[in-house]
């Protein structure tokens, strides 16, 4: 009985570390994918889970970024738009932004003319206003 008991504990030991380690890894939702130093530019690796999309934001300068929102064939194009212009309204804290587009924008009649065209991510460069 007594060594039942000891197994028990120990078990209920592991259960409460384990979920312990699982909370910890849920904790912070973005990813540093590269190290920023002098010569590098910080790119992060984020997940929103209001538009559910994947994202990656690279800082260029003090006011400017790359927003890349990559594109997995279940969330809409009309989705990602919307994204990207409520990401770029956050980032630079009110209107003003400038959205220069470089790759990912569809026609308007893609999916008829080419149906199994795989979608690149769609990737602009954001220029806050100075304050």
């Amino acid at each position: 009985m007594l060594q039942f008991l000891n197994q028990s504990k120990i078990h209920c030991v592991f259960c409460i570390v384990f979920a312990g380690f699982m909370l910890a890894g849920c904790q912070n939702s973005s990813l540093l994918v590269q190290q920023p130093s002098q010569n590098t530019t910080e790119i992060l690796s984020l997940w929103d889970f209001d538009h559910e999309v994947r994202y990656n934001k690279t800082k260029l300068a003090d006011n400017k970024y790359q927003l890349e929102v990559e594109a997995n064939g279940q969330v809409a194009f009309e989705r990602l738009a919307t994204f990207l212009l409520r990401k770029s309204y956050q980032l630079c804290r009110g209107y003003g932004f400038q959205l220069e587009m470089l790759d990912g924008i569809e026609s308007f009649d893609h999916y008829r003319a080419t149906p199994n065209l795989i979608m690149s991510n769609l990737k602009a460069n954001l220029e806050c206003p100075r304050s």
